[in-house]
C-alpha cells in the first residue's frame, strides 16, 4: 500500500465501532441489545448521563445533546480527535494496521495475551428465518387502549399484552414480519418504563431489525395502492396512521439502515413522506432520510410542533396532515 494511501473500504469492513471505543477507552457506554448508551465521549461538556447513543447493528452513532451523528468508524474517530475523514482513515489503519484486500485486522500494538484476536462477526445465511410458534396476547388490554388505538386494529395487527410465558411475559407485544408477510420475531414493550423500553429477539439467533419495515407486508400487498407512503419511527405512530386510513410504515427507531433504504425505494418508487417525531431525534432522523433517499425517489418532509408524535395526532389531524395530493407534489418537496 503506497504511503499516505487510505483503503476506506477495507477499514469500513473491518474495524468496528466497539473496537474503537475500547481503543479510545471508552467503557462506561451501558449495552442493550445492539445498542450502547451513556455519557458523550465526543464533547464531555455535552448534558444527559444517557444523551449518547450507538447502534451497533447500523454502525451509527448520535449524542442527542450536542448533535454529533454520524455512521460508522471513521466518522465517529473525525469527532473524536476532531480531523479530517481521510486523517481518520490514515489513523485506522496505523492503529489497526488493515491489510489492503485481506480482511485481516490487529491491534498495532499486538494482541494482549488474555485476549484472543478480534474477529468480524458474520450474519448467518438465513436473515430473520420465520419463528415456528406464536405467543398468545390480550389485544384487549387498557395499555394498548391508552395508546390511541382501538381494539379492532390491535387484533388487526396481533398486538397486546403477553399472557404466554418467557422473556416478553408481563410486556406489550408487537409482531414483527418480513416484507413477505412471515413473522419472524417480536418487540416487547414495557409499560411501566422499566428498561429496556423495548426489546427485541437476540441478534445471535438470526434476528436483525435493519432488514425489516414495520406494516410493509400489509401496505405491499394492496395492488391498488400507488404511493407515496408515509414513513414513522415507531410502532405505535404506524398503527395510528394506519387505523387513520393512510398507508405507512415504520423504520423501527430513529435511525434508517441501509437495507431499509433499499425496500424502500423497491416498494415504493413513487415516494415517501416522512413524518418522524417532533423532537431533535426526530429532526435529525428526517434531515438524514432527505439526503439519502432524494437521490433515489420523490421525498415530503412534515415537520411535527416540538414534542408531538404521530400517534398523538387524532384521525381527523393525521388526515388532513398527511393527506396527500397529487397536484401538490412541489409542497415541501425535497429534489
Amino acid at each position: 500500500m503506497k504511503a499516505g494511501w487510505v483503503d476506506f473500504k477495507t477499514i469500513k469492513d473491518t474495524v468496528s465501532i466497539e473496537q474503537v471505543l475500547a481503543h479510545y477507552g471508552i467503557n462506561w457506554l451501558r449495552r442493550n441489545g445492539d445498542e450502547l448508551r451513556g455519557k458523550c465521549p465526543i464533547h464531555p461538556k455535552a448534558e444527559g448521563e444517557r444523551s449518547f447513543h450507538v447502534n451497533l447493528e447500523k454502525n451509527l452513532f448520535h449524542c442527542f445533546s450536542c448533535g454529533a451523528k454520524g455512521s460508522g468508524v471513521l466518522e465517529l474517530v473525525a469527532a473524536l480527535d476532531n480531523i479530517s475523514i481521510r486523517e481518520a482513515g490514515l489513523k485506522l489503519q496505523n492503529v489497526f494496521v488493515v491489510r489492503q484486500g485481506s480482511g485481516e485486522k490487529r491491534s498495532a500494538a499486538g494482541p494482549r495475551k488474555d485476549s484472543k484476536p478480534a474477529e468480524k462477526v458474520k450474519e448467518p445465511e438465513v436473515i430473520n428465518p420465520p419463528l415456528t410458534f406464536q405467543l398468545r396476547v390480550d389485544s384487549s388490554h387498557e395499555y394498548g387502549l391508552s395508546r390511541g388505538l382501538t381494539k379492532e386494529t390491535l387484533e388487526e395487527f396481533g398486538a397486546g399484552m403477553c399472557i404466554s410465558k418467557g422473556t416478553f411475559a408481563g410486556r406489550f407485544i408487537i409482531p414483527l414480519h418480513d416484507e413477505k408477510g412471515s413473522l419472524v420475531g417480536y418487540a416487547g414493550r414495557s409499560i411501566d418504563e422499566k428498561e429496556p423500553k423495548y426489546l427485541f429477539p437476540a441478534s445471535a439467533h438470526g434476528f436483525h431489525k435493519k432488514y425489516l419495515l414495520f406494516n410493509l407486508h400489509r401496505v405491499a400487498k394492496k395492488s391498488a395502492f400507488r404511493g407515496p407512503v408515509i414513513v414513522v419511527e415507531g410502532f405505535f405512530d404506524c398503527m395510528k396512521v394506519h387505523q387513520a386510513g393512510l398507508a405507512c410504515v415504520g423504520i423501527l427507531g430513529s435511525a434508517l439502515s441501509q437495507e431499509q433504504e433499499d425496500l424502500l425505494c423497491e416498494y415504493f418508487p413513487r415516494g415517501v413522506v416522512l413524518c418522524f417525531d417532533g423532537d431533535s431525534a426526530g429532526r435529525s432522523a428526517t434531515e438524514d432520510c432527505i439526503t439519502r433517499l432524494v437521490r433515489r425517489v420523490f421525498v415530503k418532509a412534515i415537520f411535527l410542533p416540538e414534542g408531538k408524535q404521530p400517534d398523538m395526532l387524532t384521525a381527523e389531524e393525521l388526515q388532513k396532515l398527511l393527506a396527500f395530493e397529487e397536484g401538490g407534489r412541489n409542497e415541501n418537496r425535497h429534489a
